[in-house]
């Protein structure tokens, strides 16, 4: 490598092909402009074993679409057991840390996705030897995560942890938080606001620029449906749908709910909808991402759920720019700033996430819209995904805190920093 182009090193536990397509789209962008190494494990994500034929003993490396990618061996797990999810997400930090130095050069910048925060001790040696940029993103907060999904409780270790994010965080040159309440909380943790950047999260399959999705024609079918597309998992709380799914039977209300994706809670999910007599709802399983987006823009509405906590009332769900993006009415059972996300962009329906009723209420609100008015909230959508969520213009803000080349086609480079 040379002087001039140091590269870039991205490490993030999530790559492609797990459902975590931010760091690729930005890799894969940035590779268009110089040197691109990115330290990932191997695919396991989310049911927390590797996928069918990954040769998880040893590491690996691979080009893919102009990217250096080498995948590291890791203990896989997704449970809710906190020795496990030590075990787990350190001996991913360990391996990135001893292999990083020597496959990685000395680059100019290193770009650590953080989930979990964790990751970033693996930039350090960078930092200290090599003088490189450190960018963090946050997509979520950590260790907030490991105590909403009943990972640790508050005491001693979660004190140890927060004091770690702390000193991460004063190496770092940036910041990127994907929400304002992430951005907020740093700010609180004494991260100066220079320091600071927001910028949202997407999904692949999301529209981009002139992509977006055209009107269906016509029904595709004699039943109004409303589309899931995503996690199956205990964070989503999506017993309320099957909940209000079966009162909507009860009513009478002909509508069907297909749930595309998989996770955790998907087995006790079937259940609950087979004890209801649920039979309007569909499970799908995983699917191409181009299947969910064909479904979604088709559907009547789409569905976005998030268990009520403290923590995800900072947070916005990547689903929701997934489907404010697809122009089609949504359905939210959402609170906090992605409830506020959602209410912006002028064609959402709020109910209350742990309330069946209020989730068959607002459907039957989606169901009776005539042409005229689904036509006004698609309109509403798309104009606030054009502003606010496009990911060609997202990963163009990325293009500039990386300095690496020019921006996605068809997007205009953002002005300078301050």
């Amino acid at each position: 490598m040379s002087g001039r182009d140091r590269g870039v090193l991205v490490v993030t536990l999530f790559y492609r092909p797990e459902p975590n397509f931010i760091t690729a789209d930005v890799a894969e962008a940035a590779a268009r402009g110089g040197r691109v190494t990115v330290i990932t494990a191997h695919p396991n994500y989310p049911l927390g074993h590797f996928y069918p034929g990954t040769r998880w003993w040893r590491p690996e490396r691979r080009v893919e679409n102009g990217v250096v990618v080498w995948r590291v061996p890791m203990f896989p797990d997704h449970s809710a057991s906190p020795l496990r999810r030590a075990v787990s997400y350190l001996s991913f930090t360990l391996a990135a840390t001893l292999l990083a130095p020597f496959v990685a050069g000395r680059p100019r910048v290193v770009w650590v996705y953080q989930t979990p925060f964790t990751v970033a001790v693996a930039a350090l040696w960078f930092k200290v030897v090599c003088r490189s940029r450190l960018v963090y993103t946050s997509a979520d907060l950590w260790p907030e995560s490991f105590a909403a999904t009943g990972v640790t409780r508050p005491g001693p270790l979660m004190r140890l942890l927060y004091a770690t994010r702390r000193a991460l965080n004063r190496v770092a040159d940036v910041i990127v938080g994907s929400t304002t309440g992430i951005v907020e909380t740093y700010a609180a943790d004494g991260v100066p606001p220079e320091r600071m950047k927001l910028i949202r999260v997407w999904v692949d399959g999301s529209p981009r620029g002139g992509a977006l999705p055209a009107p269906p024609s016509a029904p595709v079918a004699d039943v109004p449906t409303v589309v899931y597309a995503g996690n199956l998992g205990p964070a989503q709380g999506l017993d309320v749908v099957v909940r209000g799914a079966a009162e909507l039977k009860r009513r009478g209300v002909a509508v069907r709910f297909d749930l595309y994706g998989s996770g955790g809670a998907e087995d006790e999910l079937r259940a609950l909808a087979a004890e209801l007599g649920a039979d309007n709802v569909a499970f799908h399983g995983r699917v191409p991402p181009a299947q969910a987006v064909a479904a979604s823009a088709a559907a009547a509405a789409q569905l976005v759920v998030l268990r009520p906590s403290p923590l995800f009332d900072m947070t916005v769900p990547s689903k929701l720019p997934f489907a404010i993006g697809m122009g089609t009415p949504l359905l939210c059972g959402l609170r906090g700033e992605s409830a506020r996300v959602a209410a912006e962009s002028g064609g959402a329906y709020l109910f209350d996430p742990t309330d069946a009723a209020s989730m068959a209420d607002a459907t039957e609100r989606v169901l009776v819209l005539d042409p005229a008015g689904r036509a006004a909230a698609r309109e509403r959508l798309l104009a606030y995904y054009r502003a606010s969520l496009d990911p060609e213009r997202l990963v163009a803000e990325y293009m500039e805190l990386l300095g690496v080349g020019e921006p996605p086609r068809g997007v205009a480079a953002p002005p300078p920093a301050g």
